[in-house]
């Protein structure tokens, strides 16, 4: 029977009840790879070509084999620090809201903004919205590096790469 959770700690402590601790310390590194095979297996959906006559799908094809590969790595490299993790007082943690929000938000910002406002304000959202993962985050270098970012992000994605979106909607 499920019951009402009414806040994060709660929602923490209702899924521990359900999984078993080593599994709650695997899963982000498992996320990684499960996204990385469903992205593999979407780029299959295009025409991959091959190394001299690259097709659309060769890229995110790649750039998914390449995430399998290092969450792969990264599994086998922390094991025994997962599994000590699991085990531990490190296990009764919670899980980190705030870092998780932020930058979920801030992808989020940018999905939503892009086309609607131009880019630099889709940029400079997601990054003032990804830096409330920090804590006491300065806001004055905060905004600097959005400008800066934005900047940069437009003259190489819009400019050289040819992204069509305005640059202010």
């Amino acid at each position: 029977m499920l019951h009402a959770v009414p806040n994060g700690k709660s929602l923490t402590r209702f899924f521990r009840q359900f999984l078993r601790p080593s599994l709650i310390a695997r899963l982000p590194v498992l996320l990684l790879i499960l996204t990385g095979l469903i992205a593999g297996g979407i780029a299959f959906g295009y025409e991959v070509g091959s190394f001299t006559d690259m097709g659309p799908g060769f890229v995110p094809l790649m750039l998914s084999i390449a995430l399998v590969l290092l969450a792969a790595l990264i599994l086998w490299r922390e094991w025994p620090m997962i599994q000590a993790r699991a085990g531990g007082e490190a296990a009764g943690h919670d899980f980190a809201w705030r870092p998780f929000c932020a930058v979920s938000g801030g992808i989020l910002a940018w999905v939503l903004l892009a086309e609607s406002t131009g880019f630099f304000i889709a940029a400079i959202a997601q990054v003032v919205l990804a830096a409330l993962a920090l804590p006491g985050p300065r806001w004055r270098s905060i905004l600097i590096m959005a400008g800066i970012l934005a900047v940069a992000g437009y003259f190489l994605f819009v400019v050289q790469l040819g992204v069509p979106l305005e640059a202010v909607g």
